[in-house]
């Protein structure tokens, strides 16, 4: 069974279930869905608490006896299994299946990490936990999602806030929900008033933002030039490796490269998305883009990030970052840019 972060508390309510996977990038929300689950444990019953983690000194039969066996002390357990990454081997996979047929009625199993690659919850064990449990996928929240979070987070500490404190918090955290949660309680503690304005907020909270490169991408291909740059700028403050952004970048451009091309000779485009390992529900965006954007613009983009990519092998004295900020304004906002060479001249030395 399915469940989103935000439907948790009302399932717990129907009681615990035998098995609990949650995965994803955002570290709050897992975080804050463990404590739900635990303290929904504790309400029910649940007397001992054993968490395991699969680093190199991990025993894969302890899990089993942990799941099979009774305490002396407890009538009920919760087991915690923290997962690195999804590839647990063949060990891992045959115990799990193991335990999925033996698990004791009195035991529950959470296990939870990052985020999942497709093939990984198609895997054997992760279906038959799934089957007796539920899968919770943590996804980052943005957009009008974010904004209903910050309103949970009020009410939760019974504390309201001008809509301009909301914006502005929001902006200054954006992206790192463990840090809003923290200048959340760091303003309840500083303020009697449970009314909080802008002006509490600027004194008080500190610029706590993070971005991912996947951030930068999912609002290129939305077209939100403003919000790229944004991102661009606080990842070149975060020192973030340019050859990870020019890989992202260089991947998509050329899958749209490719499906233009497809259309022009009426050339399937299936193939083209198995091969860049295209998500379904992602498929029908790509195709949008690809009959948008003018096809001088995406070969453009292709030959600005080749110099880019030659420039760092070369250990060029530049700032990819502005370079990116080009390429960005070209997709998103006038391609007119496509004319112009990079600005390599203007250039400030990274």
């Amino acid at each position: 069974m399915k469940l989103y972060a935000n439907q948790l508390i009302s399932n717990l309510k129907q009681g615990l279930q035998k098995s609990y996977l949650v995965f994803g990038d955002e570290p709050f929300q897992i975080e804050d869905c463990r404590k739900q689950i635990k303290a929904a444990a504790k309400s029910q019953g649940v007397e001992e608490f054993i968490r395991l983690t699969d680093d190199d000194q991990l025993d894969w039969n302890e899990l089993i006896q942990h799941c099979q066996t009774m305490s002396l002390f407890a009538s009920k357990k919760l087991i915690e299994l923290e997962l690195n990454s999804g590839k647990i081997g063949k060990q891992g996979s045959d115990v799990l299946l193991q335990i999925t047929e033996h698990l004791n009625e009195d035991v529950s199993l959470v296990i939870f990490g990052p985020k999942l690659e497709q093939n990984q919850t198609r895997a054997k064990w992760f279906k038959s936990l799934d089957a007796i449990g539920c899968y919770i996928p943590v996804y980052e929240i943005e957009g009008q999602h974010l904004n209903r979070w910050l309103q949970q987070q009020l009410q939760q500490r019974q504390m309201q806030m001008s809509y301009d404190a909301q914006a502005y918090l929001l902006t200054l955290t954006a992206g790192n929900l463990l840090a809003c949660s923290q200048e959340l309680e760091k303003i309840a503690l500083a303020t009697s008033s449970r009314y909080i304005e802008l002006t509490d907020v600027q004194n008080l909270v500190a610029d706590q933002s993070r971005f991912s490169v996947f951030q930068f991408i999912d609002q290129l291909w939305l077209g939100n030039a403003q919000a790229c740059l944004t991102i661009l700028q606080r990842l070149k403050l975060e020192a973030q490796e340019p050859n990870i952004l020019l890989w992202a970048l260089q991947k998509d451009i050329i899958m749209l490269q490719q499906l233009q091309q497809a259309s022009t000779f009426n050339l399937p485009h299936k193939e083209i998305f198995d091969k860049n390992r295209v998500w379904k529900n992602k498929q029908q965006q790509f195709l949008s883009l690809s009959k948008k954007l003018n096809s001088v613009s995406v070969n453009k983009a292709i030959e600005h990030l080749s110099q880019i990519d030659k420039a760092l092998k070369q250990s060029s004295a530049f700032c990819p970052y502005s370079l990116f900020a080009h390429i960005v304004l070209m997709l998103s906002v006038s391609e007119q840019l496509s004319t112009l060479p990079l600005p390599t001249e203007s250039l400030e030395t990274y």
